[in-house]
């Protein structure tokens, strides 16, 4: 896997600590995450695990790190893990992805009309 392919992809565990954090709407603290991700777990899941994640998360800019008390809260930055793959891309490729995009959006009528649909009720 390259550089980037490994910047823009979730591993297992952590689309497991987004679906947590979503699940939840708000920021939460690493311990409040821990415990939901060890609920019906086999094999428990440590601290710095989880940390270490969330920090790396946080460092991607995929969620958001804010004090709380003497240590961290973290929410999601994105409301689901399609608006992480569409930032990356556009992150990635910039204008040539948009480019693509509407390309393809110009040959197909239903997409056309979905995207006009979605774009007007903004």
């Amino acid at each position: 896997m390259a550089s980037g392919d490994r910047r823009s992809a979730l591993g297992p565990l952590e689309s497991e600590v987004m679906e947590v954090l979503w699940r939840a709407g708000s920021a939460m603290r690493v311990r409040a995450v821990l415990d939901e991700l060890n609920e019906g777990r086999a094999s428990a899941l440590a601290y710095t695990t989880v940390m270490t994640v969330l920090s790396r998360l946080a460092e991607r800019g995929v969620v958001l790190r804010e004090r709380s008390g003497r240590g961290y809260a973290y929410r999601a930055a994105f409301d689901n893990a399609a608006e992480i793959a569409v930032r990356r891309l556009l992150d990635d490729h910039g204008e040539a992805a948009l480019a693509s995009f509407v390309d393809h959006v110009e040959g197909d009528d239903e997409l056309r009309a979905r995207l006009r649909k979605l774009v007007n009720d903004e």
